[in-house]
């Protein structure tokens, strides 16, 4: 008997249900920088939304080439989001102009 194959929006669908937790957790990450460098409402959602689009599409590509023997669920998180989100994430806020970590310079009194 052979299997079928899968079709892709159901492959999609199982890494959004995974990776539910893992791909919010990013987001929440990414709200919260842009927050704090007071970007407006529109380019948070396109930062957000465009990041999740290639951390699911990364995901799928590091899924579908797994050969490790360990599973690709640790507790909560979907191993295969992990590192695209934490390669993904500061770059595109990088791209963006954002800052993730600000340095207060000390004026020195002369």
């Amino acid at each position: 008997m052979e299997q079928e194959p899968t079709p892709i929006i159901e492959l999609l669908g199982l890494i959004l249900f995974l990776g539910s937790i893992t791909f919010l957790l990013g987001a929440i990450f990414q709200i919260y920088i842009l927050y704090k460098n007071r970007k407006s409402v529109w380019i948070t959602l396109i930062v957000t939304v465009l990041t999740r689009i290639l951390t699911v599409i990364s995901s799928y590509f590091i899924w579908a080439f797994w050969h490790l023997p360990i599973d690709i669920m640790f507790l909560f998180l979907y191993l295969p989001a992990v590192l695209p989100e934490l390669i993904l994430s500061p770059l595109i806020l990088k791209l963006f102009g954002n800052k993730m970590f600000r340095i207060k310079a000390e004026r020195t009194i002369e």
